[in-house]
């Protein structure tokens, strides 16, 4: 079966600047990709752009949703992750991030883990999805939420935006208890972002050891401002 992460970027087509959500469930479709997790999502709200996009994308495809969200933009609405699966999703949670220190000067945001159950022909498989925060202590809060939810009894896949680069120690608590995909990747440049002209690993699948990864992708697909990722796993 196929997994897949991919930052949407509020559905807003790279190309165009507009929002386009049939071009997201395309591209999801396209791939094959069995079970989705997306970044940077809009829920229901106020905003003209806030028409519960998972939702939106899941019933394009046909699959089942679950919307996590990790803020609330004021006047706006929810903002945060989801999955979409062709699978149904027996479990699902957000996990909120603890709120890290202002002690940087930067950019912060309240961040959440995405944890779910899917059933799928193969067995339940656990999927989560974070999109980690820009400063170090944000990352560090991200990356402990993570391996303090993955179950000891599921095969997981843990996938997301981490904006960190391969070399970041950040991630080592996550590489620790789970193998990063990239290892299986034969393609000539790993690079996800900017997906125009790509020149930085950000975005990542990791599993636990007891999937096989059969593939690793990552299209040149140019749909959102991220690269999508995909990984064919077994268990």
């Amino acid at each position: 079966m196929k997994v897949m992460t991919f930052n949407i970027q509020h559905a807003r087509n790279f190309i165009t600047g507009e929002i386009d959500i049939p071009l997201m469930a395309k591209t999801i479709e396209d791939l094959g990709a069995d079970v989705c997790v997306m970044q940077e999502v809009y829920g229901k709200g106020e905003g003209k752009a806030f028409v519960g996009q998972a939702e939106k994308i899941a019933e394009l495809l046909g699959y089942n949703c679950y919307f996590a969200p990790a803020i609330d933009i004021k006047g706006h609405g929810p903002y945060g992750n989801a999955i979409v699966s062709r699978y149904p999703i027996t479990f699902a949670e957000t996990v909120k991030v603890p709120s890290a220190p202002r002690i940087y000067k930067g950019y912060y945001e309240d961040r959440c883990l995405l944890k779910s159950i899917v059933k799928t022909p193969i067995g339940d498989l656990c999927v989560m999805c974070c999109h980690f925060g820009l400063m170090p202590n944000e990352a560090e809060l991200c990356a402990k939420t993570v391996v303090d939810a993955i179950p000891a009894d599921l095969p997981t896949v843990f996938m997301g935006d981490l904006n960190l680069t391969p070399d970041s120690d950040l991630l080592d608590p996550v590489r620790s208890v789970l193998v990063d995909t990239d290892t299986y990747y034969k393609g000539e440049c790993n690079f996800t972002f900017p997906s125009d002209k790509p020149d930085i690993k950000i975005d990542y699948i990791f599993v636990s050891r007891d999937i096989k990864v059969e593939e690793v992708e990552i299209p040149n697909v140019i749909a959102a401002d991220h690269l999508p990722v995909v990984a064919d796993i077994s268990y």
